[in-house]
């Protein structure tokens, strides 16, 4: 069995300024853990624990979707939070895009992955790439001026372009000090 997921890798320049984010000073009540600098990415789907043969004909039936698709471009826009209207558990940086095509194509792939009844996702996509998870807010006046700093510092990035040009199949292995993707399968978009 593998724990995997499906996801847009980024550019290593990207990962390297999203992780100088996580350098502004964490007040002592909150607990927060970030994410390690090669593990910035944009879920797709995550599939959970599936067999090595169920994964490579997922590869394969996505491989069908995907390659219809031309590259497209992703734009960085400000930090958030899920949920939105309770404790922040989840904070990111959100994305758009030029036009509709990173949509188009996970409503593709949403459908593929429903026909073969793997996965269920009740969500609306919701592009985005997680900077940290909340353990603990500690403090909320703390937590709302790290959120703030974090935010404001965060502006710096806005309006990072990069093209999107292939999707990756992960492998995702938990450690005590965190987990370790690894690329298992990559597939081209059309040029």
């Amino acid at each position: 069995m593998v724990r995997a997921f499906l996801a847009i890798d980024l550019p290593q320049e990207l990962k390297r300024n999203l992780f100088e984010l996580s350098k502004i000073a964490i007040p002592e009540s909150i607990k927060i853990k970030w994410v390690a600098e090669p593990n910035f990415h944009i879920t797709l789907k995550f599939f959970g624990n599936v067999s090595e043969k169920i994964l490579e004909k997922l590869f394969k039936k996505s491989q069908k979707v995907v390659e219809n698709y031309p590259i497209f471009k992703l734009i960085l826009t400000n930090v958030g939070f899920f949920p939105e209207k309770k404790t922040p558990r989840v904070v990111w940086i959100g994305l758009k895009t030029e036009d509709k095509t990173l949509f188009d194509l996970q409503d593709s792939l949403e459908k593929l992955f429903k026909k073969l009844k793997i996965g269920d996702s009740k969500d609306r996509f919701h592009p985005h790439i997680t900077l940290f998870r909340v353990k603990s807010p500690g403090n909320l006046e703390d937590f709302k001026n790290y959120l703030e700093k974090l935010s404001e510092k965060a502006k710096t990035l806005e309006g990072f372009t990069f093209k999107v040009e292939e999707l990756t199949f992960f492998k995702s292995t938990l450690y005590p000090q965190g987990p370790l993707y690894e690329p298992l399968y990559k597939i081209r978009l059309k040029p």
